[in-house]
């Protein structure tokens, strides 16, 4: 099939699909990329990529099939991990959610614009506010008429009032730390960690939206300190809510972190404890919840929610079974009228009947003389025979009294048992374990979540036998302030000290564990407890003179994030210490490389010192008018030009 183009765009190795048919058409002298590929054609390939965007592989490998272009330039395009245009694209063995993606309007750096005529696949994603190698903020509305930037009419000119993009304000950023960060879990991350991310973005994306003020950069500012200072994130969410008191009642602002629990329960609890007392009045916003909606506002299961609907607890009236929307000022009702009271007293009014021969948790709380958290966790042990089936909610189960009965005969907790020596809860279970009594059940015994003592065991323990314990070996290792005193030791750290040495989270040194960079106690496989001598080392590489972190090695370089390790880690000279969470260079292989380029530049440093777009040192190698070198300690090898010979040419031309 002869081509029906006339002129060829040359795709750039990091260019967005959208910008190569963009250019293609406008050199094409076609007003539109739909008019590029031609109506009957379009609707062909519509039908045989339904769920795609023309920037997906499969759409985008047709197009080019139709345009006859070479098959080979599908690697501009996005690969979805599955079937639909919102599921998410791959970058690497990263799975970025649709919701990351800007690919409907367009987004760019107009000193980027200016040195190479065509729009960056990087600019696609929206935590990349501000370009990496410009420091300016990205531009996303025409900087003449204000409308939003569509991909109708070539990459250079606005498709409303023809501005020249390149024109654009150039808005410097005070710091670049966030976009390095957000770059450095993209490529280096697991996908659980991108994961976080993604919940994070989409939980503030939806928050922010309320007041419209869920710009891009407004968005990462709040996700970057989420990660990087999380106690600031909960207090500001804390007064964020409260300022918006007038509007709604706290627990429905919080919806969209409720929606993702599990990250943010810390600044859940916060909020709660801060919040003012909500009133409903003339400046109160109604919005329509569905189902799911309300139960995690009134934090209750399905089967609670169609209790209280069906005995019209929330006065919705006939809709007694309603299945569609509810209104938010209903649940306000609601939430102001009962919610106030403890989760276990919620729906007393239609608790089941009583049972002499059976009760709920709370009355196990109460005749255990425990709250109602340890109460429950001893019920998911197995301790009290569950009398209800698995369909009755929490609030209804019920646990055989003869059970409960004999537990409080034959065993006692932690908490209780200190209150009875009149002792510290904390240190008691080593203490007595000085004494030679050891828990029957416990975290390091069999998993269970609490420590339970036979009471036989402990009878005779008086409160002067514990006075008496000087020493006493522990589960938690020294003081962090001995850390750097001790080199070496078979001292043992819990997760949670590890966690506070290192200034990052339980999950994360559980992580390093996994991975080998920390070592645990064999001895005690049911608890993490870190080697000091491990943890130690861990530290002092991180504190060493001798690495240098992979951005910081990468702005010496002055080589995007994302092109340093093909440029110089897989050639070779750089190798990375990747210590998960922190990416290390060694200063010394660094320093080698920096004299190297003190004599050698890379191509992309060659085309900007010579004012022209990245592929015109290529055509000057091409035609034999610069020699480039090809260097490497492995079979990848970097192209290189020597420093002088481009400004040779660069003196010649001017």
């Amino acid at each position: 099939m002869q081509n029906p183009l006339l002129i060829q765009a040359i795709p750039h190795e990091d260019e967005s699909p959208m910008s190569f048919l963009l250019r293609t058409a406008e050199l094409n002298a076609h007003s539109s990329i739909f008019n590029l590929i031609g109506k009957e054609k379009y609707k062909s390939i519509i039908r045989q990529s339904l769920n795609y965007h023309i920037s997906d592989m499969k759409r985008f490998t047709q197009v080019l099939e139709v345009l006859n272009l070479d098959s080979s330039y599908k690697f501009l395009a996005f690969e979805r991990s599955r079937p639909t245009n919102r599921s998410p694209i791959m970058i690497g063995t990263i799975e970025v959610p649709h919701e990351l993606l800007e690919l409907e309007g367009l987004r760019y750096c107009p000193t980027c614009l200016s040195e190479k005529a065509y729009l960056r696949k990087i600019w696609t994603l929206k935590p990349i506010h501000a370009c990496p190698i410009h420091y300016c903020l990205l531009i996303d509305s025409c900087p003449e008429c204000k409308n939003f930037l569509l991909p109708k009419t070539g990459v250079l000119n606005c498709s409303r009032c023809g501005f020249k993009l390149d024109k654009g304000p150039v808005q410097k950023v005070k710091s670049m730390e966030s976009i390095y960060w957000f770059l450095d879990i993209l490529t280096h991350s697991s996908n659980e960690v991108f994961s976080d991310f993604a919940s994070c973005w989409k939980a503030f994306n939806s928050f922010l939206k309320d007041d419209n003020s869920n710009t891009n950069e407004n968005i990462f500012f709040k996700v970057y300190e989420y990660f990087s200072d999380p106690e600031t994130s909960a207090i500001k969410l804390s007064e964020n809510i409260n300022s918006r008191s007038e509007n709604s009642h706290p627990r429905i602002l919080l919806l969209p972190f409720l929606k993702h629990k599990k990250l943010f329960n810390k600044h859940i609890k916060i909020t709660e404890k801060n919040s003012s007392e909500y009133r409903i009045s003339e400046n109160s916003i109604s919005k329509n919840l569905r189902n799911y909606e309300i139960q995690l506002i009134l934090n209750i299961s399905r089967f609670e929610l169609e209790k209280l609907i069906e005995n019209d607890f929330l006065k919705l009236g006939q809709k007694e079974l309603y299945k569609g929307d509810i209104a938010s000022r209903d649940i306000e009702h609601f939430l102001i009228d009962t919610y106030s009271q403890p989760k276990s007293t919620l729906l007393t009014s239609i608790e089941a009947p009583a049972d002499n021969d059976s009760m709920q948790l709370k009355d196990v709380a109460k005749l255990l003389d425990i709250n109602y958290d340890l109460a429950r966790k001893l019920a998911k042990s197995g301790w009290f025979k569950l009398e209800n089936t698995n369909e009755i909610p929490q609030t209804f189960k019920k646990y055989s009294k003869e059970k409960v009965n004999e537990f409080k005969e034959n065993y006692i907790l932690v908490s209780p048992l200190a209150t009875q020596l009149k002792a510290s809860p904390t240190n008691l279970v080593e203490k007595l374990r000085a004494l030679g009594i050891t828990p029957t059940n416990g975290p390091h015994i069999d998993s269970t979540a609490i420590n339970i003592f036979l009471k036989t065991d402990v009878q005779d323990i008086k409160p002067d036998d514990l006075s008496m314990i000087k020493s006493y070996p522990t589960r938690s290792g020294r003081q962090k302030n001995a850390l750097k005193n001790v080199p070496q030791s078979t001292e043992y750290y819990s997760l949670k000290d590890a966690a506070s040495t290192l200034k990052i989270s339980s999950n994360k040194v559980a992580v390093l564990v996994h991975r080998g960079i920390l070592v645990k106690d064999e001895n005690n496989p049911l608890s993490i407890q870190i080697q000091e001598n491990s943890l130690l080392n861990l530290k002092n590489k991180l504190n060493s003179e001798n690495y240098i972190s992979y951005v910081d090695a990468a702005k010496q370089l002055n080589c995007p994030i994302n092109w340093i390790k093909k440029y110089w880690c897989d050639t070779g000279f750089l190798s990375i210490e990747d210590l998960v969470y922190w990416k290390l260079i060694p200063r010394e292989e660094l320093s080698e490389v920096l004299k190297l380029k003190e004599v050698y530049m890379t191509g992309t440093e060659a085309s900007k010192l010579l004012g022209m777009r990245h592929s015109h040192i290529t055509n000057l190698h091409k035609q034999g008018l610069i020699r480039p070198y090809y260097l490497g300690k492995t079979e990848t090898k970097i192209r290189l030009f020597k420093r002088d010979d481009v400004i040779c040419i660069k003196n010649e031309s001017s």
